[in-house]
């Protein structure tokens, strides 16, 4: 009965087709399918959509003791109750954050004497197991080096044992009664500027020691804040000093804090494939993800609109699977050239291909008349799987319109080619 519908009529309904099906694939979990867990923080209320993107919860400020008992035995445990509730109820890894952290003690605490604070401090993580049997993972301490004037030890540590014999006998304590009353959780230690390089990564290890040899502890996190600027060989370095541990690693607290959308992208590029393909690492918690509704100005990756910035799109076609299989044999002489992904796209999109051997490199965007648009590689890359991104710009830095664009790769003389389609 549709016999007589114009040609442009089957085009729109392919394209709409096109676009569902994509729309139907962002909404699935970024991890999903991996052996790895990507989450974010909560701050009291759950977003909307939050389970469209990550399968691991952790508490912003919900869980912490000051926020819990802001009056001596007057408690608010309803946040945190409807945060672990959510993760109960869709089946993620929950990780309670924290139980004891100089910053975020309870202001009445200071009043009380030494035997007082220990006996306050052991209800609190009493209470808080009781509460909450089945989590999964538990911040037993937070920042336990100090770096004044922004770290300092708690109110109570003294009451803990202080330094003691071991030098860290309060953060022993705690432990302690972490694995007596969360039998069944997995117990963290939690610092920050560790990856970055300026908190010790011995020091930090000691007493990592400490904790194990009295079997304690049982994975450590390792925050992400304010790697911005640095090195990936150097952060690699440290992920390396870390590991020495032979320990489960956590990436706690992590956000790229960077406006422009483009080095925002790079930077997640470099840092997240080094740590989602480290054996160690176990999973990793952004600390955040909505514009405005996090510590970091500049580190959300959806916008408050509701669109994604290109790191986040970026993101999901790395854990996608679109690329290569940097496992997978090239035949002597191969290459492979991927579909892009996302396809059709807006604004960006990645190029995944696949050398069998050291070679010259050239990748490049034409239009469907064969003019060149834009040259994204040339150069020469090691045997391997490579990524590369288009924003739908020219070499002049200009934004091209709408429509169906050819990228090409050619090395040594022989050239694949694909087709995309960009759509504004």
């Amino acid at each position: 009965m549709h016999r007589n519908l114009p040609v442009r009529f089957y085009f729109l309904h392919f394209i709409v087709v096109i676009l569902f099906s994509f729309a139907s694939q962002s909404m699935a979990q970024l991890a999903e399918g991996h052996d790895k867990w990507l989450g974010s923080c909560i701050g009291y209320s759950i977003p909307d959509g939050f389970h469209e993107y990550w399968n691991q919860v952790t508490p912003e400020n919900a869980g912490k003791w000051g926020s819990v008992e802001g009056g001596l035995d007057s408690y608010n445990w309803s946040p945190l109750d409807n945060l672990y509730n959510y993760a109960e109820d869709n089946d993620f890894p929950f990780r309670l954050h924290v139980l004891v952290w100089g910053k975020q003690q309870p202001g009445w605490v200071a009043s009380l004497d030494s035997a007082d604070q220990a006996a306050q401090v052991e209800e609190w993580i009493r209470l808080a197991g009781e509460r909450y049997p089945d989590a999964d993972y538990v911040e037993v301490v937070n920042e336990p080096i100090e770096r004044s004037p922004w770290d300092y030890y708690p109110e109570y540590y003294e009451a803990l044992g202080g330094e003691g014999d071991t030098g860290w006998d309060w953060v022993i304590w705690a432990f302690e009664k972490a694995r007596e009353y969360f039998p069944d959780a997995q117990l963290l230690l939690n610092e920050y500027e560790l990856l970055g390089g300026a908190k010790s990564i011995t020091r930090f290890n000691n007493i990592v020691s400490s904790l194990k040899e009295r079997n304690l502890i049982d994975g450590i996190c390792a925050q992400g804040h304010f790697l911005e600027s640095d090195n990936i060989n150097s952060i690699s370095n440290r992920l390396t000093q870390l590991a020495e541990n032979e320990l489960p690693i956590q990436i706690s607290e992590y956000d790229v804090n960077i406006a422009d959308d483009q080095d925002q992208m790079e930077t997640l590029q470099e840092q997240m494939t080094l740590f989602w393909e480290h054996p160690l690492v176990e999973g990793i918690t952004f600390w955040g993800y909505i514009q405005g509704s996090m510590w970091r100005e500049s580190g959300y990756l959806v916008r408050s609109d509701g669109s994604e910035r290109p790191a986040l799109q970026w993101l999901r076609a790395y854990l996608s699977g679109s690329g290569v299989d940097p496992e997978a044999e090239a035949t002597p002489g191969d290459f492979q050239l991927d579909q892009n992904y996302p396809n059709p796209f807006n604004p960006t999109t990645t190029i995944a291909y696949a050398l069998d051997q050291s070679s010259l490199v050239k990748l490049t965007v034409h239009n469907v008349q064969g003019r060149l648009v834009r040259n994204l590689v040339h150069a020469v890359q090691s045997a391997g799987a490579h990524t590369a991104v288009w924003n739908g710009t020219d070499n002049a830095g200009l934004t091209v319109s709408s429509g169906i664009y050819l990228y090409r790769l050619e090395i040594d003389g022989d050239v694949l080619q694909r087709k995309m389609m960009l759509i504004r």
